[in-house]
């Protein structure tokens, strides 16, 4: 029996391992099994399931990488390019394309825009591997969860596969395949190399491809003049192009462009100053012209030539530079002719009251677009507008996103005294813009459009122009409608003869005169309207 004046501690023990330590011991020494038995299933189980774990892997792996492109494809790839036509003083007036892309090299992307793209589109590109685990993990979860492929979850790297070597279908074999291209481009590529094929296949939309075409279709500049509302606009459109599109939706797209600030400036790249000025900006779209819309037909010509000696793919994707004879200048000067000289004969057989409507039609005049407001508006420009408000002495019409303004003055020739008693509401009507005022609005002078058809050609092709509408109605009157039998004897109403004289430059002779179409002179540049 122990003493009571024992020194021995008799209370409790306490345990003073952490849960780390227990957690480290438990790993070290495996978990504890009543028997060996249990523990030797448990090890053969566990072996079995990750041993299948990784035969199916390999399986997939081998599968889905059976048909994959080898990467010497990719150092092999040229994309398709916009073949440019130009004029004798090296001017771009036309050019035809599959895919309309600039390919440009790394350096000529300005930082701000990589730093744009890559904020909302990959933060961990310089980085990862090609792929983001932790993404992927998160996106297979929720597209499982909700029973549906709609999560994303793709780098840069795996966008890049995608655009250059597989569909769009959302699969997890797809994804798998993408994955397996990714990881071979990382190991094949640099950082700079992969963005820049990247930052030149990607589609921004209304047929641009890359990001240089994309800066010169929506902003009229290169991608290295781009400002940080600008670049943000563009880094937030691969997502959806034609969803965030600004030029149908532009409501969506600056909302779009603000969630690109917003991410630029949470990792830091810009402040926040920068960021809400940037958010405060408009769009700023300066849309490019259409292509080919100042010599349609010289270009449709030069299409045909092309087409037949090169063929229809080498012409339309190889980024040719063709170097024509058309001088640029000479064929504004034809169109400025043709157009004035069409509105003058108009307005000289009076008004014809000829004007379709598009509230009779059953559309909205706020929803509707017509085919002219395409090209930028201009001082001296022929545009059609719908009527938004009449009234006696002012008439209110909608071109595009812009308006113009008529008063008496501008409708004078027709020789009515008030807008209510010829127009209404919905008439699509045809302008010339005078004056851009200071708040924005169009001055317009009323033109009669009956849609007759204007030519003007010239010995060496120096400029061609036909059809009073711009080539919208795709004839090509010199040169490829061929004469009809009765067609030798039909009426014809010359415009305006243009006479070349390297000595004073050029001049044109006003002159009005019917004349049958078989004894027209052979002047060395004629302006007529049929």
């Amino acid at each position: 029996m122990p003493s009571i004046f024992s020194h021995e501690d008799h209370s409790p023990s306490v345990e003073t391992e952490t849960w780390w330590q227990r957690l480290v011991r438990r790993v070290l020494e495996g978990p504890e099994y009543p028997t060996r038995r249990i523990a030797r299933k448990f090890t053969f189980y566990t072996l079995l399931a990750l041993s299948a774990v990784f035969g199916a892997l390999c399986g997939l792996m081998l599968v889905y990488s059976i048909d994959l492109p080898q990467m010497d494809d990719l150092t092999r790839y040229r994309p398709n390019t916009t073949t440019e036509l130009l004029d004798v003083h090296g001017r771009v007036f036309g050019s035809f394309a599959l895919e309309r892309r600039v390919v440009v090299p790394y350096t000529e992307f300005p930082p701000v825009l990589k730093q744009a793209i890559v904020s909302i589109e990959d933060k961990s590109f310089d980085s990862n591997w090609g792929v983001n685990l932790f993404r992927a993990i998160g996106a297979a979860y929720r597209d499982l969860k909700d029973k549906r492929r709609s999560q994303g979850s793709s780098t840069i790297t795996m966008q890049l596969a995608r655009n250059l070597f597989l569909s769009n279908e959302k699969t997890f074999g797809r994804k798998f395949q993408e994955v397996i291209l990714s990881m071979q481009i990382e190991r094949r590529f640099t950082k700079n190399q992969i963005f820049e094929l990247y930052a030149n296949q990607i589609y921004l939309g209304r047929g641009t491809y890359g990001f240089e075409a994309g800066a010169q279709y929506y902003f009229s500049k290169h991608a290295k003049d781009l400002t940080l509302p600008e670049a943000a606009l563009l880094a937030g459109l691969p997502k959806g192009p034609e969803y965030y599109s600004p030029v149908r939706h532009p409501e969506r797209a600056l909302k779009r462009r603000n969630l690109v600030l917003s991410e630029m400036e949470h990792d830091d790249k810009i402040t926040e100053k920068q960021a809400d000025a940037a958010k405060g900006a408009p769009l700023g779209l300066h849309i490019e012209p259409p292509a080919n819309s100042e010599a349609p037909y010289f270009v449709e010509e030069v299409r045909r030539q092309l087409e037949k000696e090169y063929g229809v793919e080498e012409v339309h994707g190889a980024g040719l530079k063709v170097y024509t004879t058309l001088d640029l200048d000479l064929q504004r000067v034809a169109n400025r002719a043709v157009l004035n000289g069409a509105a003058s004969y108009e307005r000289r057989h009076g008004w014809k009251s000829r004007l379709a409507n598009v509230v009779l039609g059953g559309l909205d005049v706020e929803s509707y677009v017509h085919p002219d407001w395409v090209d930028p508006l201009a001082r001296d420009a022929y545009v059609h507008g719908v009527v938004l408000s009449v009234e006696p002495k002012r008439v209110v019409v909608k071109l595009a996103s812009q308006k113009a303004t008529l008063t008496p003055d501008d409708w004078k020739w027709t020789e009515f005294p008030t807008a209510d008693a010829f127009l209404k509401t919905g008439d699509i009507v045809y302008l010339k813009l005078t004056e851009k005022g200071a708040d924005g609005s169009w001055k317009a002078s009323l033109e009669q459009d009956s849609g007759a058809q204007g030519i003007a050609d010239g010995g060496r092709q120096r400029e061609r122009r036909g059809g009073g509408d711009g080539g919208r109605q795709g004839l090509q009157p010199v040169a490829v409608q061929p004469r009809d039998a009765g067609a030798a004897a039909g009426w014809v109403v010359v415009q305006a003869v243009c006479v070349h004289d390297c000595g004073r430059g050029w001049r044109q002779v006003d002159r009005y005169d019917r004349r049958r179409a078989g004894d027209l002179p052979d002047a060395e540049w004629a302006v007529h309207a049929a």
